[in-house]
C-alpha cells in the first residue's frame, strides 16, 4: 500500500515577509553582552507593582462606594426555563426576603452557597424549604425566606457571585435554568478588570528589548522510561488502546438510546458532554496535546476494513498497489485538503448543541453518524482522510494541541536528512506509514500528528521519540482554514458560555426546537452564528491588522499577517473553554455519577450513588476559577500577538502599534468574558 505526503494546497507562497510567523524565528542579533541581572529584578518589581495597582485601586474604590445594608423584599417567579428576576444585584449585608411563584409547572430555587433549596407549587404562596446542610431534616412550609447578601468569613471578601438553579424536572430543556446573586461590593469582578487593564503595560515592562527566537524545552520520555517505547513499540498498542474504547463508545450509544429520555440521568450524554468532554478541553488537550487521537475509536473499523486487519504486522502490504473499490480510484480531492471541513462540521455540530445535549438519542445518532463517515473516507486509499480532514472533534484538537505538553519529534535531525528510505512515511514490516501522510523529521507542530505511535516503529534509525515540552508551544498558523479554525473556536467557545452558563433564558427560547419548536428564531439564531464567526468577526480581525500595519508603518502582506495573527486567538480561546468545562462538570458531576451508577436508569444502584443528593463542588469558586482562566489566557494571548510583529524586520516602537488594535479587541473580548463570568 502506498501512501501519500500531505498536502498544503491553500498555503500560498508569500509575496511579502510574514511579520508574524513566530515559529520560524530569525537568528539571534550579535549581543554586547549578557542582560545585567539587576536589570531584570528591576523589571519584575515594575511589573508586579502594576499588576498590584491594577488590583488594588478598583477593589478600594468599589469597596468605598457601596451603600450601607437594608431590608429588601424580592419575588422570584420561576418558569419554563427560567427566572424572572434572573439577575439580582445586592449590598453586603442586605436583609433578603424572597417570596416565590411559578406561572406553569413545579419549580424550585437551589441556592447551594446559601444552603437553600425551595420548592415552588403552582398557585400556592407558601413553599417548602429544604437547608442542605440537613438533608434528612423534614422541609417547613413557609410564606417567605430571609437570607443575609454575602458569604461569611473570608467567602464573603473573595466571592461576590453565586447562581441559583431549578433542581425540579420540568421539561426538556430542565437544567438550563439558572440565575445570578451578585453582592457589592464585587470585588472579584473589579479587581480581575484592574488586572486586566495593567496587564499589557506589566507585559510591555518584561518584554525583552530585542526579539529571540522562542526556546523549547524537552523531556525525552523514553530516556526517562525506557519501558515506554517497549509498550509504543508493540505491533498491537493501538489496538490494545482502542479496544476497550471501542466497547466504551458502544456502550454510550446503547445507553442514548435505550435508556432515560431525561439527558441528566442518562449515561450516554453524561459521558460524552459533562466527562469526556470535560477531560478533553481541560486535561487531555492542554497537557497530552494529541493522546486522545491515539485511542479514539472514530476511525477504528473503517482503518480496520482498509487495512484488511486489525493489529498484525503490515509486512504483507508493503508492496500493495493503492486499494481499489468497484473498479473506482478513488482520490480525495485537493481543495478539501485542508482545515476547512472538519470546521464548518464543528459549526453544524456547535449550532445544533442544545439539541444534541438535552436529547440523548440525538447524541447517539450523532456518534453513530460519525462512525459511518469514517468508514465511508475509508474507501479513500490515503489513510485517516476521516481524521485530518472531517472529524469535528479535530478542530477543537488540532487547534489547541499547540499549547499540548506531549509532542512526537524526532530525537535528532541529522538521521532524518540522510534517510532515504522514509520509511515513518511509507511503513515497514515493524508498522503501517504515517496515517497522517508525515514525515517524522518533518514534525515542528501538533496540529497534524494524530500520535499512532507508527513512525516510532518504524524509523530505522530509532530518531522518533516521545517527548515532555516543559517549555513553549506551537504558534505557526499554515494556511488560511487553520485562521479561520482559530476564529471560529473562539467564537464558539464564548457562545456556549452565552447560552449555557448565562442568565439569559430568552436566548435559549430562541433554540428551542424541541419542546417549543422555535423553529423560525432557530434558523435566525443559526445564520446570525454563521454569519459571525465566518464572516463578521475575521473581517474584524483582518481590519485591525490592516490599522495595525498602517500605525506601524511596517510593510507586509496583510493577508499574511493576518493570518499569521489569528495564532494570539489560540490561548484566550483556550482558557475560555477550559472555563465554560469547569463550570460544566462541577455542577453536573452529581448527575454522571447517578447516571453511571444506573446508566440504563432501571433502578441499579452500580456505585452506591443512583441516590445522592444534588451537591456541586466548590461552587463559590467557580467564578474565580473562571476569571483566572481568562487572566491567564489573555497574558498569553498578548504575549502571543506580541511576538507576531516584533520580528528582526521590526523595531520595539513599530511592534507596540502594529499591536494595538488587535491587542484592543483581545482587552475587550477578556474585558467581556469576566463581567460575564464574575459580574
Amino acid at each position: 500500500m502506498t501512501f501519500q505526503k500531505r498536502r498544503q494546497s491553500d498555503a500560498a507562497p508569500d509575496a511579502f515577509p510574514i511579520l508574524g510567523d513566530p515559529s520560524v524565528a530569525p537568528p539571534p542579533p550579535a549581543r554586547s553582552g549578557a542582560p545585567e541581572p539587576g536589570g531584570w529584578i528591576l523589571r519584575g518589581f515594575a511589573a508586579l507593582l502594576v499588576m498590584v495597582a491594577g488590583a488594588t485601586i478598583p477593589t478600594w474604590i468599589a469597596s468605598r462606594a457601596v451603600s450601607p445594608p437594608q431590608p429588601r423584599d424580592i419575588h422570584i417567579e420561576a418558569y419554563r426555563y427560567g427566572f424572572s428576576p434572573s439577575r439580582i444585584h445586592v449590598n453586603k449585608g442586605d436583609r433578603l426576603r424572597f417570596t416565590f411563584s411559578t406561572r406553569d409547572t413545579g419549580q424550585s430555587f437551589f441556592l447551594q452557597e446559601y444552603d437553600l433549596n425551595v420548592a415552588i407549587t403552582p398557585g400556592a404562596k407558601q413553599v417548602l424549604v429544604q437547608r442542605l446542610s440537613r438533608p434528612h431534616d423534614p422541609p417547613q412550609l413557609t410564606d417567605a425566606v430571609e437570607i443575609t447578601a454575602g458569604l461569611p468569613g473570608w467567602r464573603g471578601f473573595i466571592f461576590q457571585k453565586s447562581t441559583f438553579r431549578n433542581h425540579t424536572y420540568n421539561g426538556p430543556l430542565h437544567g438550563t435554568e439558572r440565575g445570578d446573586l451578585i453582592v457589592e461590593p464585587n470585588l472579584l469582578l473589579h479587581g480581575a478588570l484592574g488586572l486586566l487593564f495593567a496587564l499589557p503595560f506589566a507585559l510591555l515592562i518584561l518584554a525583552r528589548p530585542r526579539p529571540w527566537p522562542a526556546v523549547e524545552n524537552r523531556l525525552n520520555l523514553f530516556s526517562y522510561a525506557p519501558w515506554l517505547k517497549r509498550i509504543f513499540r508493540a505491533p498491537s498498542f493501538q489496538f490494545n488502546l482502542i479496544l476497550p474504547m471501542l466497547g466504551v463508545f458502544w456502550f454510550i450509544i446503547l445507553a442514548g438510546l435505550l435508556g432515560t429520555k431525561v439527558a441528566g440521568r442518562n449515561a450516554g450524554p453524561m459521558i460524552i458532554w459533562v466527562l469526556w468532554l470535560s477531560a478533553l478541553i481541560v486535561v487531555l488537550v492542554p497537557l497530552g496535546g494529541r493522546i486522545w487521537c491515539t485511542v479514539c475509536p472514530l476511525p477504528a473499523i473503517g482503518e480496520w476494513w482498509q487495512r484488511a486487519r486489525l493489529s498484525r504486522s503490515p509486512a504483507a502490504l508493503i508492496n500493495q498497489t493503492p486499494l481499489r473499490l468497484f473498479g473506482v480510484n478513488l482520490v480525495w480531492p485537493s481543495w478539501l485538503s485542508n482545515a476547512w471541513p472538519r470546521v464548518l462540521l464543528f459549526l453544524l455540530l456547535g449550532t445544533f448543541s442544545t439539541t444534541l445535549v438535552i436529547l440523548p438519542p440525538a447524541t447517539s445518532w450523532m456518534l453513530i453518524a460519525l462512525v459511518v463517515m469514517a468508514i465511508l473516507a475509508s474507501f479513500f486509499p490515503e489513510q485517516r482522510l476521516f481524521c485530518r480532514y472531517l472529524c469535528p472533534i479535530n478542530s477543537y484538537i488540532s487547534l489547541y494541541s499547540t499549547t499540548g505538553k506531549v509532542i512526537v519529534r524526532a530525537v535528532a535531525a541529522e538521521p532524518c536528512t540522510g534517510c532515504a528510505e522514509k520509511f515513518c512515511l511509507t511503513g515497514s514490516a515493524k508498522g503501517w506509514g504515517c496515517p497522517y501522510g508525515l514525515c517524522a523529521g518533518d514534525l515542528d507542530r501538533n496540529n497534524d500528528c494524530g500520535a499512532c505511535m507508527e513512525c516510532v516503529k518504524t524509523c530505522a534509525y530509532d530518531n522518533v521519540a516521545v517527548f515532555w515540552r516543559t517549555t513553549g508551544r506551537d504558534t505557526r498558523i499554515a494556511n488560511n482554514s487553520e485562521a479561520w479554525q482559530a476564529i471560529v473556536m473562539f467564537a464558539l467557545a464564548c457562545l456556549y458560555c452565552f447560552i449555557n452558563l448565562g442568565a439569559w433564558d430568552w436566548i435559549r427560547d430562541w433554540i428551542d426546537i424541541v419542546d417549543k419548536r422555535n423553529w423560525s428564531t432557530f434558523l435566525i439564531y443559526a445564520a446570525v452564528v454563521w454569519t459571525l464567526c465566518l464572516g463578521l468577526l475575521p473581517l474584524a480581525w483582518y481590519l485591525l491588522t490592516r490599522a495595525g500595519l498602517a500605525l506601524s508603518g511596517m510593510a507586509a502582506n496583510t493577508m499574511e499577517q493576518f493570518r499569521s495573527t489569528t495564532a494570539a486567538l489560540i490561548p484566550i480561546g483556550l482558557a475560555i473553554w477550559i472555563a465554560f468545562a469547569v463550570a460544566t462538570f462541577l455542577s453536573m458531576l452529581t448527575f454522571v455519577l447517578q447516571s453511571l451508577s444506573d446508566p440504563f436508569n432501571w433502578g441499579w444502584d452500580l456505585l452506591g450513588t443512583a441516590g445522592s443528593p444534588w451537591h456541586i463542588p466548590f461552587s463559590e469558586a467557580i467564578p474565580a476559577i473562571q476569571v483566572a482562566c481568562v487572566l491567564i489566557g489573555a497574558a498569553y494571548s498578548f504575549e502571543t500577538l506580541h511576538r507576531c510583529w516584533f520580528t528582526d524586520r521590526a523595531t520595539r516602537r513599530s511592534a507596540v502599534l502594529g499591536t494595538t488594535p488587535l491587542g484592543a479587541f483581545l482587552w475587550v473580548s477578556a474585558g467581556g468574558m469576566i463581567y460575564f463570568f464574575a459580574g
